[in-house]
């Protein structure tokens, strides 16, 4: 008896060892590096933003070009970044998407996190931008637009990200 009661501690302590490292993944980990990249490079688009405000000419295109390629090729990194993270297996995604979906928010998409996809449609979004910039240059209304277009997805990245800082 005092056999089972000597080795029955240390197998309750392997055991919760055991089980306290099946945990399961709901959501890629946190990584600060990330959000941070995000929230800086969403104050390098918005000064974008910012810069053509009013419009801008064809002509003058070029003068705008490095920062349409730097803010671009940040969110571009910032995107694979997020992809590069490990996501929870598809059943698993199938059932948050199941609870997100009976709360009304959106599901995840394609085994991604949703910051990558936010992402992704910031990226499209500015290089639309600076195609149609250079080709006719943009005016007030569509600089408008497409700032909207942009906000939303930063605000989503940015949210997601924030969110898995728990």
């Amino acid at each position: 008896m005092k056999l089972i009661k000597l080795l029955s501690r240390p197998l309750l302590m392997l055991s919760l060892v055991f089980l306290t490292g099946c945990v399961t993944q709901l959501a890629p980990k946190y990584d600060q590096a990330l959000f941070e990249g995000i929230t800086s490079t969403n104050v390098q688009v918005m000064q974008l933003f910012a810069s053509v405000s009013s419009g801008t000419d064809r002509k003058t295109c070029s003068e705008r070009a490095n920062a349409y390629n730097s803010v671009i090729g940040a969110i571009d990194a910032l995107a694979l970044q997020s992809k590069a993270r490990p996501m929870p297996d598809s059943s698993t995604i199938d059932k948050i998407n199941d609870y997100l979906s009976s709360k009304g928010f959106g599901a995840i998409v394609g085994n991604e996190p949703p910051s990558t996809n936010a992402l992704e449609e910031v990226s499209k979004n500015l290089t639309k931008m600076k195609q149609t910039d250079c080709k006719i240059g943009l005016q007030e209304p569509v600089v408008a637009t497409f700032k909207n277009a942009v906000s939303i997805s930063m605000d989503q990245a940015i949210t997601y990200e924030s969110f898995l800082n728990r």
